[in-house]
């Protein structure tokens, strides 16, 4: 469960501590993961998570959510309107995906279930397997590549990335399609080394594009 800011007597707290005090010592980025976590970040996961934030911050306007934000800031809405209708677009396939994905790292880790099992199942059901694949980046997003390189660097989850791209290679082998590891594939597996739960990926998507989307309301109102 994530924490929050809660009041004991007159004093708010962070987390159990004095929020003014984490407010004069704590880096946004440091109050987000404790929050979510509830947990304070080593430097290593500090670093990766600060990088995830800064590379989902904005994608353009022609994403699912910014197309959103710009048709109701041109209808005339609030940008409160306008920002929660961006929100509302973030998916399973639109910054979501990493959900999905976790649940498959977790399995291939913890339960030592094979990729070939997992990739199986997911034809066979002609379902598409999430963190795979990018309408723009088709041979690699260097999102992603700049995240994996970020966490063997940091020397953090090791068996999360090996499991990500042996996925790859099943996905390929069986399909014959080269679809690369994208941007929620790799936010995937680096929560995964945080050992967050899957219900947090959404959550740090909507938290990373929220100022992108005020900035695409605000041109839209230019």
């Amino acid at each position: 469960m994530a924490l929050s800011v809660n009041h004991r007597g007159q004093e708010a707290l962070f987390c159990n501590e004095s929020h003014l005090g984490v407010s004069q010592k704590k880096r946004f980025s440091e109050m987000i993961f404790w929050l979510l976590s509830e947990h304070q970040p080593t430097i290593s996961e500090l670093t990766v998570f600060e990088l995830i934030l800064n590379l989902s911050i904005d994608h353009g306007p022609d994403t699912p959510s910014a197309l959103a934000i710009i048709s109701t800031a041109q209808a005339g809405k609030s940008i409160s309107e306008a920002v929660a209708a961006g929100i509302s677009q973030i998916n399973d396939t639109h910054g979501g995906a990493q959900e999905l994905l976790m649940e498959i790292l977790y399995k291939m880790v913890k339960e030592k279930i094979p990729a070939k099992t997992i990739i199986d199942d997911y034809l066979n059901r002609k379902a598409r397997v999430a963190g795979f694949g990018h309408r723009l980046y088709t041979e690699f997003d260097p999102r992603a590549e700049l995240i994996i390189n970020t966490l063997e660097k940091q020397k953090l989850g090791q068996e999360f990335i090996s499991a990500g791209r042996r996925v790859g290679r099943e996905l390929f082998k069986q399909t014959g399609k080269k679809l690369p590891l994208n941007i929620d594939g790799a936010i995937a597996i680096a929560l995964c080394a945080f050992g967050w739960s899957p219900a947090l990926g959404k959550a740090v998507f909507i938290i990373a594009r929220t100022p992108g989307l005020c900035g695409q309301y605000l041109n839209a109102k230019n």
